[in-house]
């Protein structure tokens, strides 16, 4: 048997749709070779998910984890910056097979 999946809180999926959107909107302009590319979202628990973001400059993938309820306008501005992300000091050994290295924002 696999381990049992809790539920998030009721109001949390929609809320994390609706930040998904903005990040989505955000990520998706004309296109910038230096960019990095949105390519999956999950929700890790209350108030909290991972995003995906390739980066093309650097062959990697990063794991960028964040608050939903804080994902705003500077948040956004941050991802989509490439020395942000290149920031080694944000970051961690990932936990996760889906990616490169883990970036926390959610102190941001």
């Amino acid at each position: 048997m696999g381990q049992a999946v809790n539920s998030p809180e009721p109001g949390t999926e929609q809320a994390a749709t609706g930040r998904l959107l903005d990040v989505v909107r955000s990520l998706v302009t004309t296109h910038v070779s230096w960019k990095p590319l949105l390519i999956g979202a999950v929700i890790t628990g209350d108030d909290r998910m991972r995003l995906y973001l390739r980066s093309p400059e650097r062959d990697r993938t990063y794991g960028v984890d964040m608050l939903i309820s804080h994902t705003g306008p500077g948040l956004l501005g941050a991802m989509v910056s490439p020395a942000f992300l290149a920031n080694e000091r944000l970051h961690q050994p990932p936990d996760d097979p889906h990616c490169d290295v883990i970036v926390d924002l959610t102190d941001y």
